[in-house]
């Protein structure tokens, strides 16, 4: 006579008819099914369908930061075509540095003449140098290469400033002293101004190419490092 085959009911082993598994050795007649539920692991499915949305909250974050991302860009490449292959003469951006330009000058005065006419320049340089190491900080390159391109351009509204230290042709805010006829002269240089303003403008060139670039490889920022 055949015997039966069972199954056992904790591990599934099929086994002819017995008194207890021969594979997990429980007791048939002392298993309690209600204490051997199977117990699943839903972390990863879990985890999946929480992190649904915010896959999609970053997708969308990636997709607007890349949309303004190359918006950034090309709007810096045609102030770069404009200023530097187009040599314009004139750029909003040189509004923009007009104010800290002359602010350059009040912050400076105490330190005395020197400094005074220097000041200009350095504070239309300081602000944007700043900001750059500013949005290092916070992780946001893109806006540091921003600024740097920023820098770069006021290194070439600076070139265009000193190469008419002779001509004294640009009109003056007020109609004071020109900075760079009054430094050059008092150092004895004055003679050298357009070959001064050559090697600024060259690299003021380097800085912007260089924040071109920077701008094309930044990546978004990792908002999880700052949570």
């Amino acid at each position: 006579m055949t015997q039966a085959v069972i199954c056992c009911p904790k591990c599934g082993f099929q086994q002819h008819e017995s008194s207890e598994c021969i594979k997990c050795g429980i007791v048939f007649a002392k298993f309690d099914p209600t204490r051997h539920q199977p117990s699943f692991d839903n972390t990863s499915d879990n985890a999946v369908i929480s992190s649904g949305p915010e896959l999609i909250d970053e997708s969308a974050d990636r997709l607007l930061y890349g949309s303004g991302k190359y918006a950034l860009i090309a709007l810096m490449a045609f102030f770069f075509f404009y200023m530097v292959i187009k040599r314009s003469g004139w750029c909003f951006l040189d509004h923009v540095n007009l104010p800290f330009h002359e602010f350059g000058h009040i912050l400076f005065t105490p330190l005395g003449d020197t400094m005074h006419f220097l000041g200009g320049t350095i504070g239309q340089l300081m602000w944007p140098f700043v900001l750059v190491f500013y949005f290092i900080h916070r992780k946001e390159y893109l806006s540091s290469s921003f600024c740097l391109f920023w820098f770069g351009e006021n290194f070439l509204n600076i070139s265009k400033y000193m190469a008419d230290a002779r001509d004294l042709l640009l009109p003056l805010v007020g109609g004071g002293i020109h900075d760079w006829n009054h430094l050059f002269y008092k150092w004895g240089i004055l003679h050298l101004d357009k070959s001064i303003a050559g090697v600024i403008f060259t690299l003021g060139v380097i800085v912007m190419t260089g924040s071109l670039i920077w701008a094309v490889l930044a990546s978004p920022k990792d908002t999880r490092l700052s949570n």
